[in-house]
């Protein structure tokens, strides 16, 4: 797989950069085609990349819009494209910016899949050590020199200091980094670092990790982002474990956890974030149930009759009988306790 294809430009793009027409930019591109004994040539693999051969569309790579740039300004002779190159390069950087800013939001939004260690306050979100890394794309020891030399010189570049809760926090003796503090530390990198794609990457952080936290946190309000943290939580109470089988997960049986709602996620809205509504289960019992019911709609009363039902042969012996009796103790409790109440609000 060719791994430029990220760096391709569409026609469109290409034609805008190059401030033509797209019939233009093919017209060149004709004219490059068809002069092969000169110093005009457009390469495929270095300068563009067929779309479609049959029709003769195509993407280009910067290289390539490059080319066709300077064959503009120097076979033009009514003057319209004299010393255009410089604002080509310019809009070139201008694009490679957008899409650096464009990457770290896409990193901050898959650093935010998993919202078990994510802490909110009032407008600051906290998010552990690890995933602070990973968005400034460094590591331990760059966090470390950053924020040392952060503390250490903030007053030479007329900077507040960083202040525990607003620009780090610690909680369990777990690091954690407000967007406030990522900005900082990405700021610091920027201003340090030597190597060019690095500190790229950095000022982008600097420059938009802030607005994507910002627009995450709208998101970690929103109903599905609180039903998915609670179903992370209970999962991670679990410690590995099905909560009906009581098997563990291991490197040998490495199945995959589900999450059930007893009483379901549509018709009780109001109950989807709720722990004692989740159940922690092998995937397979949670796929044999919906497989079983065929309803959308289910409540603990059904699960309990699958479990004496289809999945009665798993409490046998004493141990799982026990464990069984005490499963529905607390199923018909959760059925009581809210099947005559449809409003509850959970907050």
């Amino acid at each position: 797989m060719n791994s430029r294809k990220y760096d391709l430009l569409s026609d469109d793009e290409t034609a805008q950069i190059l401030g033509i027409k797209k019939a233009r930019l093919y017209n060149v591109c004709a004219a490059f085609d068809h002069r092969k004994d000169d110093e005009w040539e457009l390469t495929e693999g270095e300068h563009f990349e067929w779309l479609s051969k049959n029709i003769g569309t195509r993407r280009f790579y910067e290289e390539g819009a490059m080319a066709i740039a300077k064959y503009l300004e120097e076979t033009d002779t009514s003057g319209f494209f004299a010393s255009f190159i410089d604002a080509v390069v310019e809009r070139f950087t201008q694009r490679r910016k957008r899409t650096r800013q464009m990457l770290v939001r896409r990193r901050v939004i898959q650093e935010f899949q998993d919202l078990s260690g994510v802490i909110v306050k009032g407008d600051l979100v906290f998010i552990d050590r690890p995933r602070g890394i990973r968005i400034l794309d460094t590591n331990g020891k760059g966090l470390n020199a950053a924020a040392k030399r952060e503390q250490n010189n903030y007053s030479l570049k007329g900077r507040e200091p960083m202040e525990l809760g607003v620009h780090f926090d610690r909680v369990k003796d777990v690091e954690y980094w407000s967007q406030r503090g990522l900005a900082r530390i990405a700021q610091n990198m920027s201003e340090n670092l030597g190597q060019k794609s690095r500190r790229a990457w950095t000022e982008a952080v600097n420059e938009i990790v802030e607005d994507a936290v910002n627009q995450q946190r709208k998101y970690l309000d929103s109903f599905d982002a609180r039903v998915r943290r609670a179903m992370d939580q209970v999962k991670a109470a679990a410690n590995r474990k099905c909560q009906v089988s009581l098997i563990k997960q291991t490197p040998a049986n490495p199945f995959d956890l589900h999450a059930h709602h007893l009483f379901d996620k549509a018709t009780r809205p109001d109950l989807a974030a709720f722990h004692d509504n989740l159940l922690v289960m092998h995937k397979d019992l949670h796929c044999g149930f919906h497989n079983w019911h065929r309803s959308d709609s289910c409540e603990p009363k059904h699960f309990i009759e699958y479990l004496t039902s289809v999945e009665s042969w798993r409490f046998e012996n004493k141990r799982t009988s026990a464990h069984l009796h005490t499963l529905i103790n607390r199923l018909e409790k959760l059925q009581r306790d809210f099947e005559s109440r449809p409003h509850l609000t959970q907050n």
